[in-house]
C-alpha cells in the first residue's frame, strides 16, 4: 500500500515538475514572441516617421513651386494681355516694351525631386510589407508613380523655357548677364532695334508665348496632382500613428 502511494505520490511530483518546466518554456517563448513583435511594431512606427518627415520636405518644395507657377501664369497673362492689345493697335509698341521691361522673366522655373530614400529604405529591407497592404498600396502609388514622372516633366518644362527665351524673348537673357548691366535706357534701347521689334511684333512671339503658358498651366497640373497623391499617404500614415503608438 505503501509503495503504491510512493509512486503515485512520484508521478504527481514529476508531473508537476514537468509542467512548470513546460509551463515555463512556454512563457519564456511567449515573451520573447511578445517582445519581438513590440520591437519590430516600434521600428514600424520609426519607418512611418520617416516616411512623414520624407513628405514634409515634398510638401515643402511643391508648395515653393506652385508659388513660382503661379506667379508665371499671372506674368504670362498680362503679357499675353499687352501683346494681344498691341495686335490689335490698342496700344502702342512702346507701352508693350514698357511692360515687358516691367515683367522681366516671365517664369522662374522650379525642380520637383521626390525625396523616397526612406522609401527606398524599406523596398530594400522588405519592411514596407508591415504596413496594412492599403498604406502600402497608397505608398507605392505616390512614389512610383511621381518619380516615373518628374524628370520627364522637368525635362520639358525645362527645355520649353530655355527655348522661349533664347528663341522669341531674348530681353530676359539679356538682362540677366551681370557683366553688362543695362540702364533703363539700353532696356528701351534694346527693344527700339529694327530685329527686336520685328521680333516682338511678330505672330511667333505670340504664339510661342501663348505655348509657354499652356505649358506652365500643365506643370502646374501635375505638380498638383503629385500634392494629392502626397496628401492621401500623410494622412494614412499620421492615421497609423496614431492608432499603433
Amino acid at each position: 500500500m505503501k509503495s503504491t502511494i510512493d509512486t503515485r505520490h512520484l508521478i504527481i511530483k514529476y508531473s508537476l515538475e514537468f509542467f512548470i518546466v513546460v509551463l515555463g518554456i512556454s512563457v519564456s517563448f511567449w515573451l520573447n514572441e511578445w517582445n519581438e513583435q513590440r520591437k519590430f511594431a516600434n521600428l514600424n512606427i520609426e519607418d512611418a516617421y520617416d516616411l512623414l518627415e520624407d513628405l514634409a520636405q515634398d510638401e515643402e518644395r511643391l508648395e515653393f513651386i506652385e508659388d513660382q507657377i503661379d506667379l508665371g501664369l499671372s506674368k504670362a497673362h498680362r503679357l499675353l494681355a499687352n501683346i494681344e492689345l498691341t495686335r490689335t493697335d490698342n496700344i502702342t509698341y512702346t507701352a508693350l516694351t514698357d511692360s515687358l521691361i516691367d515683367i522681366g522673366f516671365v517664369y522662374v522655373y522650379g525642380t520637383f525631386f521626390i525625396n523616397n530614400g526612406s522609401y527606398k529604405s524599406l523596398l530594400q529591407n522588405g519592411r514596407i510589407q508591415s504596413f496594412p497592404s492599403e498604406i502600402e498600396k497608397h505608398l507605392k502609388g505616390y512614389y512610383e508613380y511621381v518619380s516615373k514622372r518628374v524628370a520627364d516633366n522637368n525635362r520639358l518644362v525645362d527645355n520649353i523655357t530655355v527655348d522661349y527665351y533664347a528663341n522669341y524673348h531674348p530681353f530676359c537673357l539679356r538682362q540677366s548677364i551681370d557683366a553688362l548691366p543695362m540702364t533703363d535706357e539700353s532696356k528701351r534701347e534694346f527693344f527700339r532695334q529694327s530685329d527686336m521689334k520685328e521680333n516682338y511684333l511678330d505672330v511667333k512671339f505670340y504664339n510661342a508665348s501663348l505655348n509657354f503658358r499652356s505649358r506652365i498651366k500643365m506643370h502646374k497640373t501635375q505638380i498638383r496632382t503629385y500634392q494629392q497623391m502626397r496628401e492621401k499617404v500623410q494622412s494614412m500614415l499620421l492615421t497609423y500613428v496614431e492608432e499603433n503608438e
